[in-house]
């Protein structure tokens, strides 16, 4: 953001302060003097900046001292004239400064003004997030319509589904929820999950994606689905990262059960391990044990049954 400060020398104090403070919010900020400046100079960094400060002279002084006093300058009434003229055209990204805010709001109704080094701080702290954000979000329009993908909900999943990195970021920094979902309700972690993507659910949930989310199409949560897609460094993560390792699917099976239903030794030593519940039952009442038991699984059996 490119901050462009107005006024005349005698006020270099103030802009000089403020420029300091700024440069520690890496600000970009420029100082121009009406009293020093050229008209082409002036007009060409109005079109180069994103924002404006301006402390007005002439504009707010209802008469002018003669004789020993400061002498109205005709050029630096005409440069403050252009430039005040110029920034309310762009309404909404300019700042006054002024000592006499009441005779200000006389001339200025309306536009922003404050009366201290630190309301200005406050000013473009603020303005320098809006800036930012909305810089995101144009970055990533570019990005999104650079690959081809249309800028919605569908877009998304469809980066997801490719291993579009780069444009799945640019999608969740445009403000796209990572619970989005296809049409069969798959969340676009499950998608990951299921894809064996472990980069991709690593930066969905650096979004915050829900590690809890379920997919409707299997009600299944992403923990689920990376057992039984076997993707065991997958599930670690998620467990890891505090996902639910005892959601339950429609037949009342948890993540465990359905990895010793799918003789999935290695993944199911691993959801023990993490503190998996061992005593939950299925919808035909049977326990993890029983099944390990039943599928001949005895190195799992022995370590249900000790509770280790």
């Amino acid at each position: 953001m490119k901050l462009l400060m107005l006024g005349r020398k005698e006020h270099s104090s103030i802009f000089e302060t403020l420029e300091r403070l700024l440069e520690l919010e890496k600000v970009h900020c420029e100082i121009l003097y009406f009293d020093e400046v050229s008209e082409k100079t002036l007009s060409t960094c109005l079109r180069d900046s994103e924002l404006y400060f301006m402390i007005p002279g002439s504009l707010t002084e209802k008469s002018f001292e003669g004789g020993s006093g400061r002498a109205q300058n005709c050029s630096e009434c005409m440069l403050e004239s252009i430039a005040a003229g110029y920034m309310l055209a762009k309404k909404g990204r300019i700042l006054f400064y002024s000592c006499d805010i009441g005779k200000f709001n006389e001339i200025f109704y309306g536009e922003p003004v404050v009366g201290s080094i630190g309301e200005a701080l406050g000013y473009f702290r603020r303005e320098k997030k809006v800036f930012e954000s909305n810089k995101m979000l144009l970055d990533a329009r570019r990005i999104i319509s650079d690959a081809d993908l249309s800028f919605s909900g569908r877009g998304l999943i469809e980066a997801v589904e490719n291993g579009m990195y780069k444009e799945v970021q640019a999608f969740l920094d445009a403000g796209f929820s990572t619970e989005t979902e296809t049409k069969d309700g798959v969340p676009i972690l499950n998608i990951a999950v299921r894809n064996g993507d472990l980069q991709m659910c690593r930066i969905l949930m650096s979004y915050r994606a829900s590690l809890n989310i379920i997919a409707r199409d299997r009600c299944s949560s992403p923990v689920m689905d990376a057992v039984t897609a076997v993707k065991p460094e997958i599930a670690e993560v998620l467990i890891d990262g505090g996902a639910d390792l005892n959601f339950k699917n429609r037949n009342g099976q948890s993540a465990l059960v359905v990895a010793i239903g799918a003789r999935m030794e290695d993944v199911a030593k691993l959801l023990i391990e993490k503190g998996a519940d061992i005593t939950l039952k299925d919808s035909l009442g049977m326990t993890a044990a029983q099944y390990a038991k039943l599928f001949s699984m005895t190195e799992i059996y022995e370590k249900l049954e000790s509770g280790s």
